[in-house]
């Protein structure tokens, strides 16, 4: 069951080349056959060479698609994101009616004018474009964040393992890099990821701050506001703000807010690590 379930895993990724090429060589077989039966109905003639020619509206999903999915690891901030999503879209308005423009010029009698088929693409499929270039992209990143999460924890299960996590692996760029957990000041909330502060800079973690939580050493990491999670080891001080809640200072000078539904906690883990010291 393990070793299923993890090659399952593992292999997904390949299959999504098929995944997308069935889905469209289905909506090209579809687009014929409607096109066939409308003409039928309206009497008119049908010709299967211009109708597999209009079909190309789905076959220029392939390569975009595929394109979105090979990007969308990258895309960390939500001006990225929308860019993954307006560029393709863009970009599918125009290529249709080039595509069109140019099979017909080479292989056809009559030639298709690039504007007349632009408007009639943008006319009769600009929200399909719209909903297929947002939709399923949103989809995947929402369920690929919860899938990740959900073979952490199931990986954790089967293996027995309890320990706490001592390091994290951070993609920045084409680098992938190794953070020690303890020489992590804080961590804060950026839904649905965490910034990371490690030496001076701040990095972007693909887990929810819940996650992490759970699974760093909770008598050194501790939980001061909904949003913040700190690292004992690099408080310098704390001091109140007369209101129940408290400013905490950390050794690079940062300054954060101790929330009073927390004030206890860290007060007790807080003492408990500097007698560990003495």
């Amino acid at each position: 069951m393990k070793q299923f379930f993890k090659k399952g895993l593992f292999e997904f990724s390949l299959w999504k080349p098929i995944i997308l090429l069935g889905f469209l060589v289905t909506c090209i077989l579809l687009t014929v056959v409607i096109d066939l039966i409308e003409s039928r109905f309206q009497n008119s003639g049908f010709y299967i060479s211009e109708s597999l020619l209009f079909s190309s509206y789905w076959w220029i999903f392939f390569p975009l698609w595929y394109l979105q999915l090979l990007f969308v690891e990258a895309s960390k901030t939500k001006f990225k994101f929308a860019l993954l999503i307006i560029i393709p879209i863009i970009l599918h308005l125009f290529a249709f009616p080039g595509l069109v423009w140019l099979i017909s010029s080479v292989f056809y009698n009559h030639t298709f004018k690039f504007g007349q088929t632009f408007q009639f693409g943008l006319t009769q499929h600009f929200f399909k474009v719209f909903i297929l270039y947002t939709v399923p992209i949103i989809l995947y990143s929402f369920f690929k964040d919860r899938l990740n999460n959900f073979q952490s924890q199931y990986k954790s299960k089967i293996n027995g393992q309890n320990e706490f996590l001592t390091s994290l692996t951070i993609k920045e760029g084409n680098k992938q890099l190794h953070i020690p957990t303890q020489e992590v000041l804080y961590f804060s909330a950026n839904t649905p990821y965490v910034n990371v502060y490690y030496q001076g800079s701040k990095f972007l973690y693909s887990q929810t701050l819940k996650f992490l939580s759970e699974k760093l050493d909770n008598r050194s990491f501790v939980r001061i506001h909904k949003s913040e999670v700190v690292n004992l080891f690099h408080v310098q001080s704390y001091k109140s703000r007369q209101n129940g809640d408290y400013d905490v200072t950390m050794r690079d000078g940062t300054v954060l807010r101790l929330s009073r539904n927390f004030a206890k906690d860290f007060k007790a883990k807080l003492v408990l690590l500097t007698q560990d010291k003495l």
